[in-house]
């Protein structure tokens, strides 16, 4: 999210380039007495230029740093004080929390919210690097439901999540290595928003994106879910981009304070759609409304 002074640099070197080698031609051109008069005004005239340049340059420079200072003090007041700014925030709000292949984030999504004073409803970490054929076919026989491929097994752990029997329905899922049912309240048919979280390194990661994340992300809107998909700041591959594509909220740094500010006031509004934190892909480091 800091200011990049790159962009001013090359368009003050391009003109320089483009000044250069205008003196360069013009030296090479016949020197009579009247055009080297000439080509001295031109000389002092772009050295008045360059001056000029130099010192909004400079001046540029001055203020980038003194914005950028700014925004570091308050990342640093909010990561301080994150836990005061998010109180309450989040009062009789029902969460699920989805992770795909790892737990590493789910419990700072987890604190946040709870510090908030939400309720997670329910904390499911999906196993898919384990689906294989096999296993589809032994958890159809022993469910009941016919479950050939991924999308069959997304649309059954959330239609599972639409009923009160929810547990009995996933317990041999579990059982079988394709889940963690880390947390299942009894009210979690009550929950209004999910937070997903994806841990999978993988080579070819639109492949995976397309046949996990993206069925998960569809199939929850058509719930009518609100939905943020988080990452934190040691991530080995960002999924970020992909999820900001199927036009949900993202935060890049919920491992940080700003980055539960950011969670808890997008679950708050249940409608914000855009991509916050610390990243250059960062639209904001929080939502403003």
């Amino acid at each position: 999210m800091h200011i990049n002074m790159k962009y001013y640099i090359v368009t003050i070197g391009a003109i320089f380039i483009s000044l250069g080698i205008g003196i360069l031609v013009g030296f090479n051109l016949n020197y009579d007495q009247e055009l080297s008069k000439q080509q001295a005004q031109i000389i002092g005239d772009l050295d008045v230029k360059f001056e000029e340049l130099r010192k909004k340059n400079n001046d540029l420079e001055t203020k980038l740093k003194e914005i950028n200072t700014s925004y570091d003090k308050t990342i640093d007041y909010i990561n301080n004080n994150s836990d005061k700014l998010i109180s309450e925030e989040l009062t009789d709000k029902s969460i699920g929390i989805i992770s795909i292949n790892g737990n590493s984030n789910s419990e700072y999504i987890e604190n946040a919210i709870t510090k908030a004073d939400g309720n997670v409803v329910f904390n499911i970490n999906l196993k898919t690097d384990t689906i294989s054929e096999e296993i589809l076919n032994d958890v159809s026989t022993n469910v009941g439901v016919e479950i050939k491929n991924e999308s069959d097994l997304i649309n059954y752990v959330v239609e599972s999540l639409k009923n009160d029997n929810a547990r009995e329905n996933l317990k041999y899922l579990e059982q079988v290595g394709l889940l963690d049912l880390n947390k299942l309240e009894s009210n979690h048919t009550s929950y209004t928003s999910v937070v997903l979280s994806e841990e999978t390194n993988t080579k070819d990661l639109a492949k995976h994106f397309e046949s996990i994340d993206k069925l998960l992300v569809e199939k929850l809107k058509s719930e009518g879910k609100y939905l943020v998909g988080v990452e934190n700041t040691n991530k080995k591959i960002s999924y970020i981009e992909l999820y900001s594509e199927n036009k949900i909220a993202t935060i890049d740094n919920i491992n940080q304070g700003s980055g539960n500010l950011a969670l808890v006031l997008a679950l708050k509004d249940e409608n914000v759609v855009g991509n916050f934190g610390i990243s250059e892909t960062a639209e904001s480091l929080i939502p403003y409304k």
